[in-house]
């Protein structure tokens, strides 16, 4: 099922607010989820909340279960499976941001300050994650290509970067720091061979984490 609630609509509020809640980890796997009660904590009709059930489970981030719905829980073979599709992407979409000519799309990507050190002992996991997020958000704006874009945009909806980043231990954090540095040193040096195996390792490396986090 494809999104056809047009934006403004009570389904398309009713199906970010809750899509952004399961992304962020406010709703964990298998917390199950009633359109009576979601209705009334947003302050709207059953109806837009049903809606946004159904395409929120066309999307495979809700199963239908007894009277409602429950958040999905992905198996480990499918985490696997999301985390080697990011891979490949990623990797693509920084090494077409390497080809590019000039120095705007690098600077734009360093701007975001991702790959600073400084949050290596930062306590503010929101900054880190949100700023990790603008970092390869910028790289895809960057490679020009936006089928990509809407590609990755997808598969992203499945990453669990919120939940996980609150169990990152400091020295997993500089790992991840320090493979953003990579990435914009090869899209610095218009490196596209380098930009694609340091995007495609930092995105493993995530893998590596997440399935230890998750057992």
């Amino acid at each position: 099922m494809t999104d056809t609630s047009p934006k403004g609509s009570l389904t398309f509020e009713a199906l970010t607010l809750l899509r952004d809640e399961i992304i962020q980890g406010k709703m964990r796997p298998n917390e199950r989820l009633i359109a009576a009660d979601l209705a009334e904590r947003l302050n709207t009709s059953r109806t837009p909340i049903r809606e946004a059930l159904q395409l929120l489970e066309a999307e495979q981030l809700v199963v239908a279960a007894k009277r409602g719905y429950v958040v999905r829980e992905h198996t480990k073979e499918e985490i696997v499976e999301i985390y080697e599709v990011r891979a490949a992407l990623e990797g693509m979409a920084a090494r077409l941001a390497a080809q590019k000519t000039g120095t705007s799309a690098y600077r734009e990507i360093e701007a975001i300050g991702a790959h600073r050190d400084s949050l290596i002992t930062s306590n503010d996991r929101k900054l880190i994650v949100d700023l990790n997020d603008e970092f390869h958000a910028a790289i895809f704006a960057a490679c020009g290509n936006s089928r990509l874009d809407r590609i990755n945009r997808s598969n992203s909806q499945h990453f669990f970067n919120y939940r996980i980043s609150e169990l990152y231990t400091k020295e997993e954090t500089k790992i991840s720091i320090k493979g953003h540095a990579l990435i914009l040193k090869a899209i610095k040096n218009h490196d596209a061979d380098q930009a694609d195996s340091a995007a495609q390792e930092h995105v493993l490396e995530a893998l590596k984490v997440t399935l230890l986090k998750l057992r």
